[in-house]
């Protein structure tokens, strides 16, 4: 709010650039010019206001009916995001009660973790974007908005030259001295009230700094919301690539709870996890990574002798997998498949595997 100091009770009082040559003072009630000074400041300022573009102060259409239909469009921007947001969280409650249900337990914590991961991100990021316009859409408002009334019944001052409004019969009223485009919404004012700074020198740089941050905010405002609902998402899927390329980096030791036993099937001598079975029996679980002709558990009958190994000891042997035949590397644990296995082909080429799901022996699988 550009003032000066009443010449009569020294009070701060509001001026306009309209009329520099009068103000009014509501603590004294003194009406006539103010101080030479002040009145030369505010006739320089004048000038700064009008031989600046006006298109600075001014509203673009698009940013007119944004502000004139905020809440509808933000209510619109929640229902959107509630409805997108509701496959993604489908998609995890499955994946947890598949995980939940599952009798093979290994790296469920990693993959449980992973999922409810992605679902964070993937609803943080649309919260983030909501968050984001709202936060464009405030200051913008603010940019734009009216000076509150100094007293009820008076009328809304221009935010740029601070001459007085006259009605209108929308949100937005253009000054009649500057032609700046002003919000006069009463939530809006009732918001920047509190905000308001009283200028009683410098009104040239007041009125400067006024144009310079109504432009900033104004300028590319469309833009930036779709650049931000672009680049928040993409940034969260490339640290959630970059998050399973480190964890996948990593070679821990295997995991020594995990048990495992060799059995016979059709494929011969192969291995899987050892967990117990119906009937005070066992059975062996080959995983979601091996060959199509492994069932996905075998039984094994009560009292049945078990055949158990220890990951350590397939290394140098020469096994086949889903992805080819091999020798035996290295063993760890992956946040992915959880224990783990490097397979040497004879070319010199590599590939990791399950440990759970593959069959001792040499031939290559079709």
């Amino acid at each position: 709010m550009l003032a000066v100091h009443c010449p009569r009770c020294g009070r701060p009082a509001p001026v306009s650039l309209a009329s520099p040559d009068l103000m009014a003072c509501a603590a004294c009630h003194y009406r006539g010019p103010p101080p030479a000074a002040a009145a030369q400041g505010l006739r320089a300022a004048a000038h700064v206001v009008l031989q600046a573009d006006v298109r600075r102060r001014q509203l673009s259409d698009a940013l007119r009916r944004m502000l004139v239909t905020a809440s509808q469009r933000h209510a619109r921007l929640l229902v959107v995001f509630a409805l997108a947001s509701v496959p993604i969280t489908g998609f995890t409650a499955l994946i947890l009660l598949g995980l939940w249900v599952s009798p093979d337990g290994e790296g469920d914590v990693v993959t449980g973790g992973m999922v409810v991961a992605s679902w964070l991100g993937t609803v943080g990021a649309g919260a983030a974007v909501l968050a984001l316009v709202r936060r464009r859409q405030r200051r913008i408002e603010e940019a734009c908005a009216a000076r509150p009334p100094a007293a009820p019944g008076e009328p809304a001052a221009c935010h740029v030259c601070g001459a007085p409004l006259g009605g209108g019969d929308g949100a937005v009223v253009r000054c009649g001295f500057c032609a700046a485009d002003n919000l006069v919404s009463p939530a809006v004012l009732e918001r920047v009230r509190a905000r308001q700074v009283v200028v009683l020198q410098s009104f040239e740089q007041a009125v400067s700094a006024e144009l310079a941050s109504f432009g900033r905010a104004t300028s590319g405002a469309a833009a930036a919301v779709v650049a931000t609902a672009l680049v928040v998402p993409v940034a969260v899927f490339i640290l959630a690539i970059a998050a399973v390329l480190a964890g996948e980096s990593r070679r821990p030791p295997v995991d020594a709870a995990v048990r495992y036993a060799v059995v016979s099937t059709p494929l011969g001598q192969c291995v899987g996890k050892l967990s117990p079975g119906a009937d005070g029996g066992a059975a062996v679980r080959f995983g979601g990574f091996r060959r199509a002709e492994l069932p996905e558990e075998q039984a094994l009958a009560p009292g049945a002798p078990i055949e158990a190994v220890s990951p350590g000891a397939l290394v140098g042997r020469a096994v086949t997998a889903k992805q080819g035949a091999g020798v035996v590397a290295e063993v760890f644990s992956s946040p992915l498949t959880g224990n783990s296995a490097e397979v040497r082909r004879e070319d010199g080429t590599s590939f990791t595997s399950s440990i759970a799901g593959l069959c001792l022996g040499g031939s290559a699988p079709r």
